[in-house]
């Protein structure tokens, strides 16, 4: 079967075209318009994934989309007139956001043929399946955490053979989601965006305020976290997101920690409160149901020190974390979803790899770059490209790598990345504050081969995506600079088969320097998404303070 899947059509508007469970191609609508937190249409993310299928919209079998906005807004309602007391005005919320999408739904489907058939489904049950169907397990239980995603903040479920059978849906507003943006906020931060600071900032802080956050949730008697009544207002009411009991119980003025160790002592108090919710939660569940494995998705789960918290406080033999697990995965799980539900029989789903975007031909490189009329040297071999690229990095060059299809995700996974030496003096300096524009305590991604891990890690499975942390081992003063809170590295698995440029990058920069391990950052411009195409690097690279960039085979040093 040939199914075009998209997202809900909000903020993460993605769509992915899968050919008999196989994922052809993926790509977020922002990419590619490069204008963040777009809310639509993802046309051009569509446009995309027929034309690098080589299909055209009258060849799909069916079109898959995640979200039921109407069943959303029935379930709002209910909540809303459920909060009332008698002879009370219920919330006064407004139904656009629900209508808006409705109209997007209708809008959507004069992009297609009358003859191509529409469904859709729940939003956290594209989520289990984006991760249930991609880990390989023949029986899992699945466990999806976020804000809120038509009106859910949760599911368990478990997998089994190609079944996937919903157990128990976590209704909003019991959002351990919400409640981690409500604190990221609090912290100073933009929520539903900035939530990766909230969790590095925790590495920086001291424990003992656990206490105040178990005083916001008590547990059901099936062990799922509700939100005490008095502050279902605060989490439901458009006036009011962050409630006003909170700011009092966490000591804030003004609406601003009072000193930067408070702040740091809440995000480490708040991640540790949702660490061990969840992993009580997971294994409560595992110990119900038998399962051996666990597969996670949900924008709580981009949260990797969460993840590891999973794979070493619980009893599963393995852990697998979708690897895009926020709401652009749930395109994933509404194609294997539909797959399964109209092929005679179901097919494991492979997921080796995120390079599903965008590729661009030599010619349409050397194109861009002679109409910006820039000077650039060509290597016409690979071994001269690879030795030319590490000449630049142990130089203590920081280097823009354009090559390939671009990652799928919030992660850069080694098409679009920016390199640097982790023996070159200062270089977390430098990429943090005059690159990157980011706080001293966020840490960088190490990416090693994954063949030669084991000698400076103790990695999981999930660090091939950059999903999950690993301890460092050994001695080694610069891989101990990018360590945290217990010899702790973010840390990158390169397989040779899935990318062999940068897995022959990092064998030849070993080869002069003490390991084959590169810092490894995104390649963007500070609050823009992903570079996609030649033309927005080439802008990145001259608007930045990056040394050099290595696209396809042409090399431009400033």
């Amino acid at each position: 079967m040939l199914i075009l899947a998209l997202s809900d059509l909000g903020r993460v508007s993605t769509a992915a075209l899968c050919a008999d469970g196989r994922v052809v191609a993926a790509v977020e609508e922002e990419k590619l318009s490069r204008v963040s937190a777009q809310d639509g249409l993802p046309r051009l993310a569509i446009q995309y994934c027929l034309r690098e299928g080589g299909v055209s919209a009258s060849d799909l079998d069916a079109v898959a989309l995640a979200g039921r906005p109407r069943q959303a807004w029935i379930r709002e309602e209910r909540l809303r007139f459920g909060l009332a007391g008698p002879g009370a005005a219920p919330p006064a919320w407004t139904a656009a956001p629900f209508l808006g999408r409705l109209r997007q739904q209708q809008e959507l489907k004069r992009l297609f043929p009358p003859k191509v058939p529409f469904h859709s489904f729940e939003h956290h049950l594209c989520h289990a399946a984006s991760a249930y169907y991609a880990s390989g397990f023949d029986r899992a239980l699945v466990l999806t955490l976020d804000g809120a995603g038509d009106m859910w903040s949760g599911l368990i479920a478990v997998g089994e053979g190609d079944a996937l059978s919903p157990r128990q849906s976590i209704p909003f507003p019991n959002s351990l989601g919400w409640l981690y943006s409500t604190v990221t906020r609090m912290l100073g931060y933009r929520s539903a965006a900035d939530e990766h600071k909230t969790q590095w900032l925790s590495t920086a802080g001291m424990p003992g305020l656990e206490t105040r956050f178990t005083a916001l949730f008590r547990q059901d008697p099936r062990g799922l976290p509700l939100l005490r009544k008095r502050f279902v207002r605060a989490a439901t009411g458009e006036d009011a997101p962050i409630p006003k009991e909170l700011f009092a119980l966490l000591e804030f003025a003004d609406g601003k920690p009072r000193n930067p160790e408070h702040a740091a002592a809440v995000a480490r108090s708040v991640q540790t409160f949702l660490e061990d919710t969840v992993v009580n939660l997971a294994e409560r569940y595992r110990q119900e149901t038998g399962a051996r494995h666990l597969c996670v998705a949900g924008g709580v789960f981009l949260n990797v020190l969460l993840v590891r918290a999973l794979e070493t406080r619980c009893g599963f033999d393995q852990v697998f974390v979708q690897p895009a697990a926020g709401n652009e995965g749930t395109s994933l799980g509404a194609g294997w979803l539909l797959e399964r539900r109209k092929a005679a029989s179901g097919s494991r789903v492979e997921l080796p790899h995120l390079l599903l975007g965008p590729a661009f031909e030599q010619a349409e490189v050397k194109a861009i770059l002679d109409n910006c009329k820039l000077e650039y040297n060509y290597s016409p071999s690979e071994p001269k490209l690879l030795a030319e690229t590490t000449r630049l990095l142990t130089q203590q060059k920081i280097v823009a790598w354009f090559q390939g299809r671009m990652e799928f995700g919030f992660r850069a996974l080694g098409n679009r990345s920016i390199l640097a030496s982790p023996y070159a003096p200062y270089v977390q300096e430098n990429l943090n504050k005059y690159l990157k524009g980011r706080q001293a305590f966020h840490p960088f991604v190490l990416s090693v081969p994954a063949e030669r891990a084991p000698d400076y890690f103790d990695a999981t499975a999930n660090c091939r995506f950059a999903a999950s942390i690993a301890d460092l081992r050994g001695s080694d003063a610069g891989l101990d600079a990018f360590a945290f809170s217990g010899r702790r590295v973010r840390l990158h698995l390169v397989e040779k088969a899935v990318n062999p440029r940068f897995h022959a990058l990092l064998e030849e920069f070993g080869r002069v320097a003490r390991a084959p391990i590169l810092v490894n950052t995104s390649l963007n411009l500070f609050g823009e998404p992903l570079v996609c195409d030649p033309r927005a690097a080439v802008r990145t690279f001259y608007c930045s303070g990056i040394d050099a960039m290595v696209m396809d085979r042409f090399i431009l040093e400033k």
